[in-house]
């Protein structure tokens, strides 16, 4: 087992070789340009997966929008019946919440099967039994970013929706 001290002292030993004029060769210097080549892939795909999100939480909010402009008549009826605002908004937020929580569980759901798809595949063809883990933790993550994004999608729909006057809701068609 490698410590970091240890890549350290390799580091160090191959400074100064080369501080005495001499060449060096080290698993070191191969490590380098991959670790930077890794750290900019790991970037690019972090900002992929950023302007996703944005995009999603864009789409999320659209939906629930709509959702305020075909159910109009039902929020006018749920406020003249005695609903508060406060009762109108959780609707939406609790309507919303559902929707992240199926969406995470069913790209946690595709994420596991394709897991077990690389796994099977490389092993048939490898030999190597596992490949492609995952671990429950991250699947864990997974749900909760997806409820959190669409619940902070949906506060401005439900918000919307709770400040919709009674009387000109039931009047809407």
């Amino acid at each position: 087992k490698v410590k970091v001290s240890d890549i350290d002292l390799v580091s160090q030993v191959d400074q100064a070789i080369k501080g005495m004029g001499f060449e060096t060769y080290s698993l070191d210097s191969v490590r380098e340009p991959m670790q930077k080549q890794m750290q900019q892939q790991q970037l690019f795909l972090g900002s992929l997966a950023a302007i996703s999100l944005l995009v999603a939480a864009i789409g999320i909010t659209n939906t629930m929008i709509m959702s305020i402009y075909e159910r109009t008549k039902e929020i006018g009826v749920i406020r003249s019946l005695g609903g508060r605002k406060r009762d109108v908004s959780r609707l939406f937020i609790a309507e919303t919440s559902m929707i992240g929580l199926a969406s995470g569980l069913i790209g946690v759901g595709f994420t596991y099967l394709a897991s077990v798809v690389i796994n099977a595949i490389v092993s048939t063809l490898t030999g190597i039994a596992t490949i492609a883990l995952f671990p429950w933790h991250e699947a864990v993550i997974m749900i909760g970013v997806s409820v959190i994004l669409t619940l902070i999608s949906g506060v401005f729909p439900a918000r919307a929706a709770a400040r919709k006057d009674p009387v000109v809701a039931l009047r809407t068609e």
